[in-house]
């Protein structure tokens, strides 16, 4: 009596049909864009003010430069010439 149980039940899961494949890549597909998504939202979320630091301190450190051009303005064309003529050597190599 127990294997007539076994045999219907086996015949049961043998008509079961099986998960359709596409189905549970659909799934994954729409998982992975969500999960892109927050990500990319993170991101910019954290890089934005990374980027506002960086733009201040730029801003900052150029207002030095020109002012410590206005001060001194020979030396100044001294050293972008003495730039200007090294970067010609290497060039010419």
């Amino acid at each position: 009596m127990a294997n007539t149980n076994f045999s219907s039940s086996a015949t049961s899961a043998a008509r079961t049909p099986a998960p359709d494949p596409t189905d549970s890549y659909d799934a994954i597909k729409g998982d992975i864009a969500s999960l892109t998504e927050s990500v990319k939202k993170l991101a910019t979320e954290h890089m934005g003010s990374a980027v506002d630091g960086a733009q201040d301190q730029i801003k900052q450190t150029l207002g030095g430069v020109e002012a410590s051009i206005r001060k001194n303005p020979t030396q100044a064309a001294l050293v972008a010439a003495g730039i200007g003529f090294l970067v010609g050597l290497v060039m010419v190599r």
